[in-house]
């Protein structure tokens, strides 16, 4: 399938598990792909190795909790590739974990900064570039844990449930100029980072639990991301799609 082609893409937070592979789907499909995110040193040699498959993917360093830095970044990907941005993911996440009497306000500042404040610029960057194209889709990286959170997670669940609150008001006030919003809500994704919160046992016991019997895979939230952005969604604005194995509809 080619559903992006041509198109440009903005991914947040790409420069390793769920982001990239978010990055490298759209691209495979096409798209013309400005991988974003905070770390220089894991972002080139991520787009090197997708640029080395043959995919168009630019990397540009930017920290989305920069209102000022995002606008310029966007500006800059639009002057890149020469047309405007069609399609934004919002992936960018910082998240740390803690009970809530060692929260501090540093921890939840940034949090917040980075993955409520941060999607805000991203959309408030790109909607024009959008509105010029005649509309354009975006898609935001909720969790399950907005619905259903792991202890010591306070900080995070609350950025999440804030992302679908997020994403429908935008939805909402976008829809009359043809920009699509939506949210993906990945359950446990066997990445290096989600499995840093727990210890080996617990992993194990994790995963049996889930009914399809595995973690999800960032190449699953990739697939999901990449149906809402399309044209295979263009009835869908506002929905929230969970993508979690079925753990948050199992009574486990």
């Amino acid at each position: 399938m080619r559903r992006f082609e041509g198109r440009v893409c903005v991914v947040t937070g790409a420069a390793r598990g769920i982001g990239e592979a978010i990055a490298a789907r759209l691209a495979a499909e096409g798209g013309r792909v400005a991988a974003w995110d905070v770390s220089e040193r894991r972002l080139l040699p991520a787009v090197a190795a997708l640029q080395a498959q043959g995919l168009d993917v630019q990397p540009f360093v930017c920290d989305v909790a920069d209102r000022a830095a995002v606008a310029a970044a966007m500006a800059t990907v639009e002057a890149h590739f020469g047309a405007p941005v069609a399609v934004l993911v919002n992936n960018a996440v910082w998240a740390r974990f803690a009970p809530l009497a060692d929260t501090d306000e540093a921890m939840v500042d940034r949090t917040l900064a980075v993955g409520l404040k941060g999607m805000m610029w991203t959309l408030q960057a790109a909607a024009p570039q959008m509105r010029r194209l005649g509309g354009g889709a975006v898609v935001n990286l909720s969790s399950t844990s907005a619905a259903r959170p792991v202890t010591q997670a306070i900080a995070y669940a609350a950025l999440k449930a804030g992302v679908l609150g997020l994403t429908r008001a935008a939805a909402v006030e976008l829809a009359a100029d043809r920009i699509r919003v939506n949210a993906v809500s990945p359950g446990m994704v066997g990445t290096e980072a989600s499995k840093a919160q727990f210890d080996a046992p617990t992993l194990a016991t994790r995963e049996a639990a889930m009914p399809l019997g595995r973690f999800g895979a960032p190449a699953d939230i990739a697939g999901a991301v990449a149906f809402l952005a399309s044209g295979d969604g263009a009835y869908v604005s506002g929905a929230e799609l969970v993508v979690d194995g079925g753990w948050t509809t199992s009574s486990l």
